[in-house]
């Protein structure tokens, strides 16, 4: 055995070794920060974009006087904003009470319970007037007249949208917070927030005062705070809603809040909507749940220097989309399923795009003390009794009698959601099933053809929809037992019980669950539109007086109990809570980055299509040990003709792939990078895309599973971030417009992975983590009963995937010089420069260098 002797190190060792010692740290933090697939990436924020204002002073309701200290409010993002969320805090506010001067416990009030509530609008102009803020109780009201006129007519407050302001409680600590719905130019025209019209968020704390004019004779005096928590309630939201001026007959008693408010400028990102007006390029269709990353993707095109239209569609569904490539109405076409023709209609290869991963999104408030609850945890068979009209909101309906009334009853979600949360409540009580069944989508969808096949994949769940009870005495609706039901996976979400009591005197009641759930026919997007405005898709059972029935009214705040299923994406860009679901190995987990890298890494090839997919219901795989997996990502990918296009769609739909697949890859909110809820290219799927479109641009007639797929198994070391730009928090890349850079094979003014820096700090030590089967992970399990839905699910060709390096090979020389000019001359230059010393350090990391460059 060698034995190594210590080094006997003479005094001032380390100045001589400092030049070494610099190499080996500029080499390691290179490695951190280099865009490669060396780890987790975090998805990049809007750098620079949240802003503080200072806010007013506070109110001291006991001391009847305004305090020393000014409040502050934050906006979360005020750049590059499309219809989303935006998160909205405040400190040093005045605490919201009841009457009594007791802290208020519960949700947002709009009566006159609750007292020093705070408003958030979205508003028209970077300096609005009251008239301008939507739902305020003057918008679109004659702006010249200002608080002195009467109420605007019903049906001109909210001429184009919903109401998207939001009211807000203040804790006993001064905070506060509220998610607001912007709305854009396509949203709503009346506010027109678009990028040549910015327009701001205004947080309006109502602190009383006597906007009423009571006593004196009609005339507002806002120092006036006898009344605010008396019987005229002026501190209160009602009458900030429905107070009058009985003396001069002002409709609105909002001037005193209006007076203290917080004006925060937004300016909106371009979008689709706002490309210029031409014939495109070529036509584009598929998925929904791709929307987002194609909107900044198209907007990023039609804003660069060279721009170019691209028009993309998903109204007809996902299965509808990809016939019309084959007919050859459609050029290109996004799918997460291959099409399964064999031999396929025409030549066509798959091009991976991007990874994301579908959401069972909720809301839902604590019950009694009212917060939000952003954690929860689900597996395959509470998602599918919440899928299958499983609970029993009614008492003994036949097909779910003795059934708890909703998921909150239900003993096997309270053994994994244990309550009560920090002494902050319960889960919610005498709940409705029809008000906690997600709202869905209810079109043909690869969305739900993979949600379904998850759970025909858990034995668990099998056992249940094949009739067996579940450990706690609960069974399927038997109306989705087979013959009845076909059983999943499906491809599209149809009621199947719409039965109730038949001996009820009231026809409603006879057919009472057909009420109950009502799958969306309009796509995604009006799911997320029902949870953000707290409905869900029933509806109600009483005749509206005109023959039909109206859905069920929104549930207020702090009674919320929702649940809908959506793309990650969608999910994020509202900041609705996503639910943690249970893996084949074991593991709870959530549909971020982390998460989609970890079941990328996983994923078996199909070699009939090069197409990657979570081996669903195979034993002895990587996902079945990988407790770190979210069991419901999915790769999206473009169908790319090989044969047939003009010269002049070859041209453009080549550039488009090479730009959505480089710099594309770049997390951001900009025009061209890709939103939250993606995960970016691995090298090994841009390797595969590279391939597909040198096919595409050669036309040669290749045919699915003949062009290169991911290697498989694949080489070790390549995690789910992306080797072309799939960087976090550093430099952008190229932006469109700019000729900085090109992507290869693109044109001047597409988005670049040139020039791409930054990244996570300690990337590397994240390295081969994505996909490596978790210590200790439970092997899947196998069905004991009879389970038709295990074998229709699909279960991908192929070997498990390792982890991967894919492209960190090429890009790590890259990624050492530039660390080492970057780490070492920078700092050297700063601080040693001028100095004997630094001449001597830099001259010794000098010789280093040529001697390491002699070498062979």
């Amino acid at each position: 055995m060698r034995i190594r002797l210590p080094d006997r190190r003479s005094p001032g060792w380390w100045r001589k070794r400092l030049p070494a010692f610099a190499v080996v740290w500029a080499v390691v933090v290179a490695i951190g920060v280099a865009p490669i697939g060396l780890g987790a990436v975090t998805p990049a924020v809007a750098a620079g974009s949240s802003v503080t204002q200072q806010g007013p002073l506070v109110w001291l309701p006991a001391e009847s006087r305004f305090g020393d200290t000014n409040g502050s409010v934050t906006v979360a993002q005020t750049k590059n904003l499309v219809n989303q969320m935006v998160h909205v805090s405040w400190t040093g506010f005045t605490p919201t009470l009841s009457k009594a001067g007791d802290s208020w416990t519960a949700g947002p009030d709009t009566g006159f319970n609750a007292f020093y509530q705070v408003r958030v609008y979205q508003c028209r102009g970077t300096d609005p007037k009251i008239t301008d803020c939507y739902g305020s109780t003057l918008y679109n009201a004659d702006a010249a007249k200002g608080f002195q006129q009467p109420r605007p007519q019903p049906g001109t407050t909210f001429p184009d949208f919903p109401d998207n302001h939001t009211l807000s409680v203040t804790g006993p600590d001064g905070s506060g917070f509220a998610d607001v719905q912007l709305l854009t130019a396509a949203e709503s025209p009346s506010l027109n927030c678009d990028d040549t019209h910015p327009c701001s968020i205004v947080v309006e704390p109502n602190y009383g005062g006597n906007a009423l004019g009571t006593k004196t004779k009609g005339v507002v005096k806002c120092g006036d705070h006898r009344f605010d928590a008396t019987d005229y309630n002026v501190g209160s939201d009602g009458v900030l809603r429905e107070g009058v001026n009985q003396t001069l007959q002002f409709q609105t008693s909002e001037q005193c809040a209006w007076d203290l408010r917080v004006v925060v400028p937004v300016a909106f990102s371009p979008t689709p909507t706002n490309c210029p007006a031409s014939k495109p390029a070529f036509s584009a269709a598929g998925l929904e749940p791709a929307k987002r990353a194609m909107d900044q993707w198209q907007t990023g095109l039609c804003q660069a220097s060279d721009p170019m239209l691209v028009t993309y569609g998903y109204a007809n569904g996902d299965q509808a989309s990809r016939a019309e490539f084959l007919a050859g109405t459609k050029d290109l076409v996004l799918t997460a399923r291959p099409d399964g023709q064999s031999p396929p209609s025409k030549p066509y290869v798959y091009a991976p795009v991007v990874s994301s991963g579908i959401s069972v999104a909720f809301v839902v408030d604590a019950d009694k003390s009212g917060p939000q609850i952003r954690d929860m945890k689900l597996n395959a068979r509470l998602v599918a009794k919440l899928l299958t009209q499983s609970y029993n909101a009614r008492t003994d309906v036949p097909s779910v009698k003795g059934n708890p009334s909703c998921i909150f009853d239900d003993p096997e979600f309270q053994k994994l959601n244990p309550a009560p949360f920090d002494g902050k409540g319960a889960w919610p009580g005498g709940c409705d099933s029809s008000q906690t069944i997600p709202t869905v989508y209810g079109g043909i969808s690869d969305l739900t053809y993979q949600l379904t096949s998850w759970i025909a994949s858990d034995p668990d769940a099998v056992r249940f929809l094949d009739g067996e009870y579940d450990p706690w005495g609960m069974h399927v609706d038997g109306y989705y037992l087979r013959p009845a039901f076909s059983g999943y996976p499906v491809d599209s979400f149809i009621r199947q019980d719409g039965s109730g009591f038949p001996d009820s005197s009231n026809p409603a009641f006879q057919t009472y669950k057909q009420f109950e759930w009502n799958p969306l026919s309009t796509g995604i997007k009006d799911a997320v539109r029902k949870i953000v405005q707290n409905r869900s898709s029933c509806v109600s059972t009483d005749d509206n007086g005109k023959g039909g029935h109206d859905p069920c009214v929104p549930q207020p705040v702090g009674r919320r109990t929702l649940f809908a299923v959506m793309d990650s994406a969608q999910a994020k860009a509202f900041a609705l809570p996503e639910a943690q679901l249970l893996n084949a190995a074991g593991g709870f987990v959530s549909p971020d980055v982390p998460g989609f890298q970890s079941a990328v890494a996983d994923m078996t090839v199909d070699p009939a299509t090069g197409m990657q997919s979570l081996p669903y219901g195979a034993p002895d795989t990587a996902y079945s040990r990988d407790q770190k997996a979210y069991p419901l990502t999915t790769v999206d990918y473009a169908m790319l003709p090989t044969k047939g296009l003009s010269s002049d769609k070859v041209t453009a739909m080549t550039r488009y792939m090479r730009t959505v697949t480089t710099g594309g890859q770049v997390y951001g909110f900009e025009p061209g990078h890709l939103p939250p809820g993606f995960l970016a290219l691995t090298g090994a799927q841009h390797t595969q895309a590279n391939d597909a479109i040198g096919h595409l641009e050669a036309q040669d007639s290749k045919l699915p599973g003949n062009q290169a797929a991911p290697p498989n198994p694949p080489a070790p070391g390549d995690g789910g971030s992306s080797g072309s730009g799939g960087s976090s928090g550093g430099t952008p890349a190229t932006q469109a417009g700019d000729n900085t850079g090109t992507a290869s094979g693109g044109t001047s003014g597409d988005l670049s992975a040139a020039g791409v820096a930054g990244g996570t700090g300690g990337a590397a030590a994240a390295a081969g983590g994505a996909g490596a089967a978790a210590a200790g992970g439970k092997a899947a399990a196998s069905p004991t009963s009879s389970g038709k839905a295990i074998a229709a699910a699909p279960v991908a060709a192929g070997t498990p995937a390792a982890d991967r390096s894919g492209s960190a090979r090429l890009l790590l020389p890259v990624a050492l010089i530039g660390g080492l000019v970057l780490l070492v001359g920078g700092p050297a230059a700063l601080f040693l420069g001028g100095t004997p010393a630094g001449e001597r350090a830099v001259s010794g990391v000098r010789r280093l260098w040529a001697r390491v460059a002699r070498r062979p």
